[in-house]
């Protein structure tokens, strides 16, 4: 059971992976496809619109170039109609693709003719061409727009071409026309002259532009474009007021109305009657007719979705014969596992000497057999090596809780320090970074002056607690004799030097202050200057203990008035660092100063809190010392 479940995870596993990466080669292909299906229809969409418009755009420049062509010569016939039927039957005889052109005159131009005189020559038959005046009451050309805007237009313009209108004079049916003013012999505006464009004409275009989709993009499709329920592709053109005037009408129009604010978008999924069109659109000319090219989404995306399906299933077939042959592969190739994890299991119990199962093979498997038994062997090794250590470290834990405990015990820590003395208040904390540390502080009283010191060992840990445990003990010794701090300090270098092979130093204060008249006498070695209430004492730049043998120390005095404490600390307050690695600094100390006027323990306490604060949980880096004192004035000076 144990290799059944071992096999099936690892098979899982492996036809997971297979099956992930299958999936996204499939997804990738499936897109590949869609995407092909969607640039083909985008260029099939563009080829239809491009060459419907270049055919219609020919039959445009074919009427422009025709009227302009030829109105010099139909203004130098305006002498009698019959000269200007000749020169319409002229123009039309020799160009078959427009339906007709003509000439508008001005009221009453020709005596004679009445008030409406309009010359018209077209195709009767492939064969004959036929002319005829138009002009009436009834064909009243005067209120027209082609007519007005042809008028209004100078030589030099561009004629105008109308929008799509039915005409039923001569041949029934929708036309538009292109027209441009004619000018008498003087340069006077007096008619307009213009050919007719057929829709047939447009339609034709149309026409020819499908038979060429069938023939270049359907022929493994249906031979219809368009089915009883479906139309599939649809060519429209649509005038400047949203009608359609050729194409296709089984379309609904409404619909295309409602659309004409996205004609400029290319190939952009459109709903008609509930169903997803793409869209080609294109402007043709300056006409403000748009080619609108429909393209059904099944047309479009059928064959890519036919062959994307059939790519997956070839794909998910092959996927299945694969996972289930690595089945079985995997299944037998993890059989040995399963001795080796029987082993193990009996390894695990502490049977350090239990038998490992031996292969045939030299495989990875088999390394691992050999692996297993050198970390057996590294096992038992490693058990007897703990044993060891772990009672070796048990006993040197004990040991610094004991040192811990005698150096804290060679410090004051009885406070009220002094509860039978009224002029003086002094509180002093120690916190070492390690069980044991580097700082050091003291303090008594003989003969009504204050000796007192703090100071900082380089370095940290078992090292630095001895220096702080000579240092202390030179500090008590020497003081016993002397009450001047420069003697007391380099009496306490010259002792350290001798014999400092490990260059171990300690920057050092020492202060001696007289309880009657409040003077302060102080020599500082290399410490942090001390603050005098919320002012900081002068200090001189003098080196720390233990660097230089003879170093000649400077000492200095200062008074201290009833009322001010004295605050002194080592590095390890202004060098505390947050979770940001940013330092506690001199700035934080001097706020939490100048705001405080409480009693020296309050002080200490204040500060030790604000450190806590700022450093929040980040590991303390450094041993953090602080002494205060208060002096309240001697019973003389009251």
């Amino acid at each position: 059971m144990k290799k059944s479940k071992l096999s099936r995870r690892i098979t899982w596993r492996v036809i997971g992976i297979m099956s992930f990466f299958n999936v996204l080669i499939i997804g990738a292909i499936i897109a590949f496809v869609l995407m092909f299906s969607l640039a083909n229809g985008s260029m099939r969409g563009q080829y239809v619109t491009d060459g419907i418009a270049s055919n219609v755009e020919t039959m445009f420049r074919l009427a422009k170039t025709v009227t302009f062509n030829n109105r010099t010569d139909i203004e130098a016939h305006l002498d009698s109609p019959e000269q200007v039927f000749d020169a319409l039957e002229r123009i039309i005889k020799l160009n078959k693709g427009l339906a007709g052109c003509f000439v508008a005159f001005e009221p009453d131009y020709f005596k004679g003719q009445g008030r409406w005189f309009e010359a018209y020559a077209y195709h009767a038959d492939s064969t004959h061409i036929e002319s005829r005046q138009i002009g009436s009451p009834q064909h009243d050309y005067f209120n027209g727009a082609w007519y007005q805007q042809g008028l209004s237009l100078e030589r030099n313009d561009n004629g105008y071409l109308t929008d799509l209108y039915y005409d039923g004079t001569v041949n029934s049916g929708m036309f538009c026309s292109y027209v441009i003013p004619i000018f008498d012999r003087q340069g006077q505006k007096i008619g307009v002259y213009g050919v007719d464009l057929s829709l047939k004409m447009l339609n034709t275009a149309i026409d020819e532009a499908m038979r060429n989709v069938r023939k270049e993009f359907y022929v493994d499709t249906p031979s219809d474009i368009s089915s009883d329920d479906e139309i599939y592709f649809s060519i429209q053109i649509i005038d400047s007021k949203g009608n359609r005037i050729a194409g296709s009408d089984s379309l609904d129009i409404s619909m295309l109305k409602a659309k004409q604010e996205l004609v400029d978008v290319e190939l952009d999924m459109k709903d008609l009657k509930g169903t997803p069109y793409y869209v080609n659109t294109t402007q043709l000319g300056n006409t403000g007719w748009t080619l609108v090219v429909f393209q059904h989404h099944e047309l479009v995306y059928t064959w890519g979705i036919i062959l994307a399906i059939f790519i997956g299933l070839c794909m998910g077939i092959g996927a299945i014969i694969i996972f289930f042959f690595t089945s079985r592969s995997i299944r037998r190739a993890m059989q040995p596992l399963a001795f080796l994890s029987e082993s193990a299991q009996e390894v695990a119990k502490g049977n350090f000497d239990a038998s490992l199962p031996t292969f045939r093979h030299h495989d990875e498997v088999a390394q691992l057999r050999d692996s297993f038994g050198t970390m057996q062997q590294s096992l038992k090794q490693y058990v007897e090596e703990l044993k060891a250590s772990t009672a070796a470290k048990a006993s040197i834990e004990s040991e610094l809780n004991v040192a811990h405990g005698i150096q804290m015990s060679m410090i004051p820590k009885s406070f009220p320090a002094f509860p039978n003395r009224k002029d003086i208040e002094l509180y002093a904390s120690l916190t070492p970074a390690k069980a044991v540390g580097g700082d050091l502080y003291d303090f008594f009283i003989h003969n009504e002056k204050l000796f007192f010191c703090i100071g900082d060992v380089s370095g940290k840990g078992v090292p630095a607690s001895l220096v702080m445990a000579v240092s202390r003990t030179l500090f008590r010794n020497i003081t016993a004799h002397t009450d001047k701090p420069r003697h007391i300090v380099e009496t306490m270098n010259a002792n350290i030097c001798e014999g400092n092979d490990s260059c171990m130093f300690v920057t050092l204060f020492v202060g001696v202050f007289d309880l009657q008249t409040g003077h302060l006498r102080y020599c500082n070695a290399g410490h942090e200057s001390p603050y005098v209430h919320d002012t900081m004492l002068p200090c001189d730049s003098n080196l720390p203990v233990g660097i230089m043998p003879g170093y000649e120390y400077s000492e200095q005095e200062a008074d201290i008035t009833p009322g001010m404490t004295l605050f002194l600390y080592t590095d390890g307050l202004t060098e505390a660092e947050s979770g940001k690695r940013e330092l506690f600094g001199r700035e934080r100390v001097n706020d939490v100063i100048s705001d405080f006027s409480g009693s020296p323990q309050q002080l200490i306490e204040t500060m030790t809190g604000a450190v806590h604060q700022f450093v929040g949980d980040t590991e303390q880096s450094d041993d953090l010392t602080m002494l205060a004192f208060k002096y309240n004035g001697s019973l003389s000076m009251r």
